[in-house]
């Protein structure tokens, strides 16, 4: 288990359970734990209302999808990233290891682009 106690605003607004509590506020399971975790620490309910906005206004601004949306795009990344023409070939034990590369690059693109358009958010803020 994460430390949250001791983190900053960016912290909370860079970490992926945070953001999920924040883009899916109808899962009941992360809303318990951060209400739980927040009674239990509420000198950082200042620092979390903050991260929060950041988020939003991130999600609000360049997600603009619903969960179930978000859901839908990984279910096609994931099934473009098994159809890829370049790995159909190859021996069954190898092309998992083919798609995590090519999954793994995607990732790494997309937070890449993602901590950039924070890094630009927070410089302008």
């Amino acid at each position: 288990m994460k430390n949250f106690a001791h983190y900053t605003v960016e912290e909370f607004a860079a970490e992926p359970l945070f953001i999920r509590w924040v883009q899916q506020p109808d899962d009941v399971e992360l809303s318990n734990f951060w209400q739980v975790w927040l009674t239990n620490h509420p000198y950082k309910s200042d620092e979390v209302a903050e991260a929060r906005t950041l988020v939003g206004q991130f999600s609000d601004t360049y997600m603009g999808m619903t969960s179930q949306e978000m859901r839908t795009l990984w279910k096609r990344v994931l099934e473009s990233v098994h159809t890829i023409p370049e790995i159909d070939p190859l021996d069954k034990e190898v092309k998992p290891l083919a798609s995590a590369f090519y999954l793994t690059r995607w990732l790494i693109a997309f937070f890449v682009g993602l901590a950039l358009v924070g890094w630009i958010i927070w410089k302008i803020y």
